[in-house]
């Protein structure tokens, strides 16, 4: 039998092929509820949601993943995804805690970001939200690369089945107001 702690990534990527809207819909609710999730470490199934509700769209993604180098380092980082719209690559950053999320998520992710290419933009998906600092840091970090979506987003997107539509309003939010944070339902 596999225990929770020796299940590979493409284990858990199995399982959440598997998942309905229904099922996101469900999970998200124990997520919230902050109720472990049967056969995933704390935190992993809100990865996974992430990554199969834009994949449920027929968006195209990348499920989480380890980046080794060749010089045999070992793991350097491990991406909780990638979601591709045209033109634009997203590297995921999914957080389950039980405080909103701080200032250093979004540091870790900016750093992230400097070994991609220059148009990859970073997402930025908290459980709890974002800590008012971190908000703020995020609004004038230059450049702008880092996109914040909280628990409401989430509600709105998953029951709407629309993170791809959500994700591209946040996108062209971004553009034209040079802000990180859109929140659905809000009128521009």
């Amino acid at each position: 039998m596999t225990t929770t702690a020796t299940r590979t990534a493409k284990d858990l990527q199995r399982d959440a092929e598997k998942w309905s809207h229904q099922d996101l819909l469900s999970l998200w609710n124990q997520i919230k509820a902050g109720a472990p999730i049967p056969g995933f470490a704390n935190g992993k199934a809100f990865e996974y949601l992430v990554i199969r509700a834009f994949q449920l769209e027929k968006t195209d993604v990348r499920w989480p993943f380890h980046v080794t180098y060749p010089q045999k380092f070992g793991t350097m980082e491990q991406v909780d995804g990638i979601v591709y719209l045209p033109q634009r690559a997203f590297l995921i950053e999914s957080k389950d805690l039980s405080e909103p999320a701080a200032i250093e998520a979004v540091a870790k992710l900016r750093f992230r970001l400097e070994s991609r290419p220059p148009s990859t933009m970073g997402v930025l998906f908290s459980v709890r939200d974002f800590s008012l600092p971190t908000e703020v840091f995020t609004q004038f970090a230059s450049p702008l690369n880092v996109l914040l979506w909280g628990s409401s987003d989430l509600d709105i997107a998953l029951a709407s089945k629309s993170m791809t539509e959500g994700l591209r309003q946040k996108l062209e939010f971004a553009t034209e107001y040079g802000l990180p944070l859109y929140a659905f339902g809000d009128s521009k």
